[in-house]
């Protein structure tokens, strides 16, 4: 019953946090304020209403069209909190009632809005980053000390200071390859991975590795991408980070016990 209720409560939140995200990947890369004014239609201008504004609901029963003028306002809204509502559904499977599910929702709602920014306009905007680590860090705090293993807050650290480090030297070595966004987006991924175990920093960052090396081969070969084509690398990263919460420690044993 009690897992029941974690992954009901995880699917709500998951969907009005997705609705607010909208609002994020809209403004942020714009240095637009999330707060005012409020959400408006942007063809008509016509203020949103609490009505317009309920997470997938409001999109169906307005066939994804403005109330007032009818103007087409895209999936982006659908995907943005169906994705977020998912992946908050399998934190919850994954922690349970633990407080540090809280934590990894936060890092999961960043991911969602940092991965929908990278691939539009190839950014990772430092607010947003910095923003999930001020929220997240004291919750991981909490949780670690609320479930009397002390221990996961030096881990949480050094996770974020393992990734930071191997991303500043990749970052270093491609000399411009690769974007400072991305560097500044691991101490986030690092801290949380560390967390369940500093071992796993390592695994998260080559899973997004390898995924973007499987992502590029394929580009080129389908879609005729020259070796220069720039690709976003921060979905590769959260991608990575995610896998490696589910299945992280399982490679880390097979490594070490083979």
């Amino acid at each position: 019953m009690e897992t029941t209720l974690v992954l009901i409560a995880c699917a709500v939140m998951g969907l009005l946090i997705g609705s607010f995200l909208t609002v994020v990947v809209d403004r942020v890369p714009r240095g637009g304020s999330v707060v005012e004014p409020p959400s408006a239609c942007g063809s008509c201008g016509n203020r949103l209403t609490a009505l317009d504004l309920v997470p997938i609901g409001s999109w169906l029963a307005l066939r994804g069209k403005c109330r007032h003028c009818g103007t087409p306002i895209g999936r982006e809204p659908l995907i943005i909190e169906i994705a977020t509502a998912t992946l908050f559904v399998l934190f919850g499977l994954k922690f349970g009632a633990d407080i540090a599910l809280i934590a990894f929702c936060i890092m999961g709602a960043a991911l969602v809005a940092q991965v929908w920014i990278d691939l539009h306009t190839k950014r990772l905007p430092r607010e947003i980053t910095y923003t999930a680590m001020a929220l997240s860090a004291p919750v991981l705090v909490a949780a670690a000390l609320v479930n009397g293993e002390p221990e996961r807050i030096w881990q949480a650290a050094l996770g974020a200071a393992i990734a930071l480090a191997i991303m500043w030297l990749i970052y270093a070595a491609s000399r411009g390859g690769m974007g400072d966004g991305d560097v500044r987006l691991a101490p986030l991924l690092g801290m949380h991975l560390g967390y369940l175990n500093p071992g796993i920093v390592p695994i998260g960052l080559f899973l997004g590795f390898l995924l973007g090396a499987v992502i590029g081969v394929i580009a080129m070969a389908v879609g005729g991408a020259g070796r220069k084509t720039a690709l976003p690398f921060g979905p590769f990263l959260a991608a990575g980070t995610v896998i490696a919460v589910f299945v992280g420690q399982d490679i880390v044993d097979l490594i070490w016990h083979g």
